[in-house]
């Protein structure tokens, strides 16, 4: 029973995203959250309603567990979604690291950044803490493992086609 109910989640949230990610693309990421949730759900309703025509048998407990999976899997998706649509403190810094080019920030930039953006201080420090940037030769500039996590993420934005840089 938990194995059928895997699969038809595994389609359900597999053709949920691809549906979410057309409308992002259509609407240019207005409403992006709801048409999360919309999308999600609706495949999900779509996938269950099919595999009943269908003659397929699922308990109440599976439908119950797939559901729960759905919401828990929105709340995860709709939290990385502020993190890869909106601006945050952290990703206006990597910008300015990424618009300085593979040699970084120089101290005279860094410190014009800073002025601009006084609140910044402490998150540098943090991520200088954490190994995502690195401090070499005066130059403030981001480690590999940050520089493959911005390549990610900027492909999926590219994929949504949001332009939403105001950082």
């Amino acid at each position: 029973m938990f194995e059928t109910a895997f699969y038809l989640l595994c389609a359900s949230l597999a053709s949920g995203l691809i549906l979410h990610w057309g409308a992002a693309r259509l609407t240019k990421g207005r409403r992006l959250y709801l048409s999360a949730f919309i999308c999600l759900n609706g495949c999900l309703c779509l996938v269950l309603g099919i595999g009943f025509l269908g003659g397929m048998t699922l308990s109440a407990a599976g439908v119950l567990v797939m559901a729960l999976f759905t919401e828990s899997f929105f709340a995860v998706y709709a939290l990385i979604l502020i993190g890869v649509v909106n601006d945050s403190p952290t990703l206006a810094i990597v910008k300015a690291l990424m618009k300085a080019g593979p040699t970084g920030l120089s101290k005279a930039d860094f410190d014009a950044f800073i002025v601009a953006h006084p609140f910044f201080r402490s998150r540098v420090d943090a991520l200088q803490a954490t190994g995502d940037v690195m401090l070499k030769n005066e130059q403030l500039a981001l480690t590999p493992r940050s520089k493959f996590i911005v390549a990610v993420i900027s492909v999926y934005q590219r994929f949504l086609k949001l332009e939403r840089e105001t950082g």
